[in-house]
């Protein structure tokens, strides 16, 4: 999939299944520390900026392996359902991206680009591991016991 550039909101970007009524999800003070707040299907990643742009990448593969450039990376487990679409997006836009049915990983990897904008780079990796934060800055400080249970945004 080509690169794409989306607008970040509210310090947020997030992956999650098209039909979920209300995608994006409520954050508490654990999440935000955490760097994630994930429910089944819907998880949304905290940025290093709360708003401006974003350069995306989507990739499919098969490692989990971490970029030396991204200042975090999370990776979080996502099922894809039959016949569900999956987006990719902040509250002023989406885009689709086409993954076959399946369990994966989601390896989120960000940093910023030499011009100082946000760059954001999605791995779906097939078959699912454990949560975890693989590298954080100091805004972060995930206990040991990721939050795993999100409720959606309120409309």
């Amino acid at each position: 999939m080509d690169p794409f550039s989306l607008e970040v909101t509210y310090s947020q970007i997030s992956v999650f299944q098209s039909h979920l009524k209300n995608p994006f999800n409520d954050w508490t003070d654990a999440h935000a520390s955490q760097g994630f707040s994930w429910r089944p299907g819907s998880v949304s990643f905290r940025t290093l900026d709360v708003d401006g742009p974003a350069s995306v990448v989507v990739e499919k593969g098969p490692t989990l392996d971490v970029s030396p450039s991204a200042i975090r990376a999370i990776q979080v487990p996502f099922h894809v359902p039959a016949g569900v679409d999956v987006e990719i997006g902040t509250l002023t836009g989406t885009v689709v991206v086409e993954l076959e049915p399946g369990d994966y990983t989601v390896l989120f990897e960000h940093g910023r680009c030499h011009d100082s904008r946000m760059w954001c780079k999605f791995r779906f990796v097939p078959g699912t591991t454990a949560p975890r934060v693989v590298r954080r800055d100091e805004e972060l400080s995930p206990g040991e016991d990721l939050l795993m249970d999100a409720q959606p945004a309120a409309p």
